[in-house]
């Protein structure tokens, strides 16, 4: 039996017993018009039935995208096209301990893949995870990081040059950054990196609170603008609740000018008495709570003004999840809209589409339908159903940054606590659902421009 959930199965799982699984979901989301029919079948229609309505051609991309897919000792990291997914091409085998997936991030210039993975002696996910940077171009990787939590994606800062983790040190929970470009001081040109360096990369820890405060950090995304940080905090203890935070500035150019207080107080301090400790860690500033419950899958808004995330409760005597969207401006929260057509029960891994209007959902089977995915709009008007699977339902991952394909994990099973195999779909706007070729267990790694 395989020690660890991989990829999807984690947080449908999670979902079916109600325990939360912490960790972050992919964007997307979209609009549009009511679902097209499905595809004719090859061959002529037999006598007497309907003639099958005539889609429009499958609209291209100019976009590939990479995912993960699970195996037993590595998984590998594949690089497909939407409109055409008999062209895909492997892009690396990441070996792991058995039975535990990696957990993958593109870097925002799509040359870099971070990834964490369980060490072969490592016992818990949250604790005995590393963090590697896998160069596409060389196909190297690079240990960056360790004592990681597993689950927790990795976040790029909007330049490349940070990456946010979260790391257990005793009883406290703390996310740490590493300034991947080894920065000087505050307004020092940043140097270019050694290719044959091999020192670790500057840790600094941003967030740490005790346990009995804090449960989990998660690391969300960034304002580029602000170049602020985004993070939930899940209270620990005896208390309960989702609350979002932000640190800032998440600057290179700020952990560097720190990095230079720090070692000028070290240089001037006596070098016999006790060591002057480093300059204790901001907690961020926690301003919005989302839920006085435990909440899950969360997703940050292209233009980083909204969270979307799902939150346990009772709605018309059903226990489901159903999607919430905060909004960071105005701090308010509220539920997403919920027109004619959804079903009743557990909503799924909310997804943005690149515009930032509407929010995508998938849903459970329901009254001998299978689950099909509502692209719900924030102002309330009419949602867009996309085609279904013929059996099973659909878990939104990420939209293509065009808007034209929603890349989804199409499942075969009835429910939660039984989702059955699973396979990438990319489901059009247009109404077709091209198959990615039959696999294991995947994660959105990315988008990239195709060349």
């Amino acid at each position: 039996m395989r020690v660890q959930l991989t990829g999807l199965r984690l947080s449908l799982a999670a979902a079916a017993v109600a325990v939360v699984a912490l960790v972050s979901s992919a964007c997307g989301g979209a609009g549009g018009q009511a679902t097209p029919s499905p595809s004719p079948q090859n061959g002529s229609p037999v006598s007497g039935t309907p003639t099958p309505t005539p889609q429009p051609p499958l609209e291209p991309t100019d976009y590939r995208f990479l995912y993960s897919e699970f195996g037993a000792e590595a998984d590998i990291i594949w690089s497909i096209k939407p409109d055409d997914p008999a062209d895909r091409v492997q892009v690396a085998s990441v070996p792991h301990k058995t039975g535990w997936a990696i957990t993958p991030a593109l870097s925002p210039d799509g040359k870099k893949i971070a990834y964490n993975a369980m060490t072969d002696d490592g016992l818990f996910p949250n604790a005995d995870a590393v963090t590697y940077i896998l160069d596409l171009a060389s196909g190297k990787s690079e240990l960056v990081a360790e004592g990681v939590d597993l689950l927790t994606t990795p976040r790029w800062s909007p330049d490349g040059g940070l990456l946010f983790l979260r790391r257990n040190v005793g009883e406290d929970v703390t996310v740490i950054l590493l300034d991947l470009v080894k920065r000087v001081k505050q307004g020092t040109p940043v140097p270019t990196p050694d290719p044959e360096e091999t020192e670790p990369p500057p840790v600094r820890t941003v967030l740490r609170r005790h346990e009995s405060d804090v449960l989990s950090y998660i690391p969300l995304g960034f304002d580029a603008k602000s170049a602020t940080m985004y993070f939930v905090q899940i209270q620990g203890g005896t208390e309960s609740g989702s609350y979002l935070g932000r640190y800032g500035p998440a600057t290179g150019e700020a952990v560097a000018t720190a990095t230079a207080i720090a070692d000028a107080t070290a240089t001037a301090a006596p070098s016999t008495p006790t060591p002057i400790p480093s300059p204790s860690p901001l907690p961020g500033d926690v301003f919005l709570v989302l839920s006085d419950q435990i909440a899950r899958d969360y997703a940050l808004s292209p233009d980083a003004t909204r969270v979307a995330f799902l939150v346990p409760g009772l709605v018309e005597g059903q226990f489901v999840s159903r999607t919430y969207v905060a909004d960071i401006t105005s701090k308010g929260v509220s539920a997403l809209p919920s027109p004619a057509g959804l079903t009743l029960g557990d909503q799924l891994s909310p997804a943005w589409h690149p515009d930032g209007k509407s929010v995508a959902i998938g849903q459970l089977p329901g009254g001998g339908e299978p689950g099909r995915v509502a692209v719900v709009p924030l102002d309330g008007g009419k949602p867009l159903f996309l085609p279904p699977p013929d059996k099973g339902f659909d878990q939104p991952l990420s939209w293509s940054p065009d808007g034209k394909f929603l890349a989804v994990a199409s499942f075969t099973g009835e429910s939660l606590g039984n989702p059955g195999p699973s396979r990438l779909v990319f489901v059009s706007v247009n109404g077709q659902r091209p198959a990615a070729p039959e696999g294991a267990e995947i994660r959105a790694v990315g988008w990239l421009a195709a060349e």
